[in-house]
């Protein structure tokens, strides 16, 4: 049976949250193992940035990075058909995300929320829109290019334009700057995730 995704109960989970809801739509919930939540949870809630400042971020960098390494050398351990790609800067392109969301793999995604970043997970893409499951609870639209839709527990309750998406700003749930961008890929196997390298 799968579990509804889950919403961030502070201002700086959603790095965890959105990991913990990447596993959850790949599985069902009889299916993972309560020792992948912990360590997911134990690691990520640090709530220091990559400059050390303390409470102003969930999750930096090295730690997301740690993090995708540990849940594949976990998975093949477990023999868990789980796997992650993690992917940084210009390699976070729209491309490598459609390939993986076609083969039924999800991405979690670093974005941003008023200005700050922000994690997210995407479920969906077709020619025009991005689905995305924000962590961050909000009952009405911010604009005319992102549509909440609450009505969707397991999949997505964000409908976000493809254009307004692929901007280069720190707009809400944009790609933003591709020097900046940060992707953790993943499939319930790996070959999906060669695929999507290619």
């Amino acid at each position: 049976m799968k579990s509804p995704l889950r919403y961030q109960i502070t201002d700086f989970d959603c790095g965890s949250v959105s990991l913990i809801n990447c596993v959850s739509y790949l599985f069902e919930r009889e299916e993972i193992p309560t020792e992948l939540i912990k360590v997911i949870s134990t690691y990520t809630l640090d709530c220091y940035d990559d400059r050390g400042r303390l409470g102003s971020a969930s999750i930096n960098r090295e730690i997301m990075f740690f993090i995708s390494r540990w849940i594949t050398e976990y998975a093949v351990q477990r023999m868990i058909p789980l796997m992650c790609k993690y992917v940084r800067g210009y390699g976070v392109n729209v491309l490598m995300i459609k390939k993986v969301i076609m083969a039924g793999g999800c991405v979690n995604l670093r974005t941003y929320r008023a200005g700050e970043s922000h994690y997210v997970m995407i479920t969906g893409m077709d020619s025009e829109s991005v689905y995305i499951f924000d962590p961050y609870y909000k009952d009405m639209s911010l604009n005319e290019s992102i549509k909440v839709d609450n009505t969707k527990p397991f999949t997505y309750n964000r409908k976000v334009k493809l254009e307004y998406f692929l901007a280069t700003s720190k707009n809400e749930l944009a790609l933003g700057p591709e020097a900046d961008r940060e992707a953790i890929y993943f499939c319930r196997n790996d070959e999906i995730l060669e695929m999507a390298s290619e």
